[in-house]
């Protein structure tokens, strides 16, 4: 007996390795694959296909890892539920799935949202998931085995637009920090990560915005970045304080801001088309824009070039430093709304159409890959060791259906 116990209690101590993948844009928040991350280059429905998993009802969501357990949120409309799921990394299989909320999803989303839109975030002990329902942004802490041990509201979600939510909040040391984008009583909220409590809660309104926040070390200054509402404004995550902001021209946001040592770069769209660079130093200076835009997926930034695959299809390489650009090349069409993702020297780039482009980081192009997977992906892909993760749907008959696929030769 005193075994069992002891081993039950080793299973549910989380174990958390720089090479997981346990939020929304992995360990660094810069959508950067561990070193240790091989996955593969080629692949289709039947070719280097480890695993695959039917997923119930519909998500945007990407999946985090952690050890041997994936986690996904997901949205059931003809059930009326949103949960997360558990799969088994290594056999697919799924451990369990928890219903968070039934009843009282939101009645209209965007075509292009769904009603699982925020990624998990492990925590210490936990994972949280958060959910718009009932007219508010409710977050809710599961244990590993699946059982919820608390749901509270981080405030009323009433936006001028039905478009649904799609910031996924940031995880700063006991602080989980929401991002409720609305034209009104919009604001940035942090919440105790163990207990819900509401810690520190700043205005942040002017247009609904959908941007996900993060946190990062920049000019020296550890700072809380958010774009949208015509700005980019910089938070002390401690405390909520507003530090500095800048002039942007886009009012509505989806993406996470990206950084180097002393800049930080945003793109987004209405009203109208920017892409910039601006000081972290807290003088607000644009240091350079032009009118590229990337609406719902986000930059990349590695060794002072900043990447960008515009909403046309088209990949930009910028100099982080200048806005100077080193090249330009048409990578897909048919839109896109998940994020490059750097593994090694390559970047994988997956349209809405389900195909990903694969190619070189540096200051020349090079196409590696191109394959196709499904009929359309929304959520960003996942490089843990050498499995690839992938969301995907697929269209049989005129119904759709979800999928979690993982890649390895």
């Amino acid at each position: 007996m005193r075994l069992l116990i002891a081993t039950l209690a080793f299973l549910s101590i989380p174990s958390v390795h720089a090479d997981d993948w346990p939020q929304w844009r992995g360990p660094n928040h810069d959508n950067i694959a561990a070193p240790s991350a091989t996955p593969v280059t080629e692949w289709s429905a039947d070719k280097n296909v480890r695993w695959k998993t039917p997923i119930p009802g519909r998500g945007h969501s990407t999946p985090i890892v952690v050890g041997s357990v994936i986690y996904l949120t997901t949205a059931d409309l003809g059930a009326n539920k949103q949960s997360l799921i558990a799969i088994d990394r290594k056999a697919g299989k799924v451990i369990w799935n928890t219903t968070i909320h039934e009843q009282k999803l939101p009645s209209e989303v965007h075509k292009e949202n769904s009603r699982a839109s925020a990624t998990a975030q492990r925590t210490g002990d936990h994972v949280l998931v958060t959910f718009q329902n009932d007219e508010k942004v409710m977050v809710s802490a599961v244990t590993p085995d699946g059982e919820i041990t608390w749901t509270k509201s981080a405030g009323d979600y009433r936006p001028l637009y039905s478009f649904g939510y799609g910031s996924t909040p940031v995880l700063h040391n006991e602080l989980y920090i929401v991002v409720i984008g609305t034209k009104d009583n919009g604001s940035v909220v942090a919440m105790d990560a163990k207990s819900g409590e509401i810690k520190w809660r700043t205005p942040h309104d002017g247009h609904d915005n959908w941007a996900t926040p993060v946190v990062a070390t920049v000019a020296g200054k550890e700072q809380l970045l958010l774009s949208g509402v015509g700005l980019l404004t910089s938070f002390d995550p401690k405390t909520g304080k507003k530090l500095w902001s800048a002039p942007l021209s886009p009012q509505s946001t989806c993406g996470t801001v990206v950084w180097t040592d002393d800049m930080v770069f945003a793109s987004g769209g209405y009203p109208s088309n920017q892409t910039a660079g601006i000081k972290a130093d807290g003088s607000g200076t644009v240091v350079w824009k032009n009118p590229e835009r990337c609406y719902e997926q986000s930059l990349l930034s590695h060794d002072g070039l900043i990447y960008a695959v515009t909403d046309s299809g088209i990949a930009f390489c910028w100099d982080a430093a200048t806005g100077e650009r080193v090249w330009k090349e048409r990578v897909g069409r048919g839109g896109i709304m998940a994020s490059p993702l750097l593994v090694g020297d390559l970047i994988y780039t997956t349209f809405k159409n389900g195909k990903t482009t694969i190619f070189k980081a540096g200051r020349s192009f090079e196409k590696v890959a191109e394959n196709q997977l499904g009929d359309d992906t929304y959520a960003t892909p996942v490089a843990v060791g050498d499995d690839l993760l992938i969301r995907v749907g697929k269209v049989t008959e005129g119904e759709r259906s979800e999928m979690l696929y993982c890649l390895g030769d």
